[in-house]
């Protein structure tokens, strides 16, 4: 018998499915039963594939920890994010999680600062995006705004004007 208890579980999970399954299908009732248990691997998910070793420096753990975190607040965030502004796509990256928005106006771009927590953080502008670095639950994030750079020029040269009036 081997050493590895995942190979046991699924070996006694596709005894059963073979014995005591309810369809017509054992394979199927196999499949079905390791997915449940959690023993089929999606393979687009890097983290959970098969063969991966562990790194062996503190730091590089350290470094799969926070892409490990960001990957899992990238996929809650993007239920969280569908009811705002500016087509939102949210992504993880190196162990942070980027929110890259479309905003139509500066009011768009602030309700991003404020549902990220950022405030009245300065950005960096990119010429057609505005960048800004920040925290979002505790893991590094990015919100990159297209558009944005545009928008304050545009308020800044109607600020001017306004004043020469």
């Amino acid at each position: 018998m081997s050493n590895d208890q995942n190979i046991e579980r699924a070996a006694r999970i596709i005894a059963e499915a073979i014995v005591h399954g309810t369809t017509t299908d054992p394979a199927y009732e196999a499949a079905r039963l390791l997915d449940r248990d959690g023993l089929l691997v999606t393979p687009a998910d890097p983290f959970k594939a098969p063969g991966r070793n562990r790194p062996a420096s503190p730091a590089a753990v350290a470094a799969l920890a926070n892409c490990r975190r960001a990957k899992v607040i990238a996929d809650d965030a993007q239920s969280l994010v569908t009811d705002m502004p500016g087509t939102p796509a949210v992504e993880a990256s190196g162990g942070e999680v980027k929110f890259v928005v479309h905003p139509t106006s500066l009011a768009d771009w602030k309700q991003w600062l404020h549902a990220l927590g950022v405030g009245d953080a300065r950005g960096t502008s990119t010429g057609a995006a505005m960048v800004v670095h920040c925290t979002y639950l505790g893991v590094r994030a990015r919100l990159v705004g297209y558009g944005v750079p545009a928008m304050y020029r545009e308020r800044n040269t109607a600020r001017r004007s306004a004043v020469r009036s």
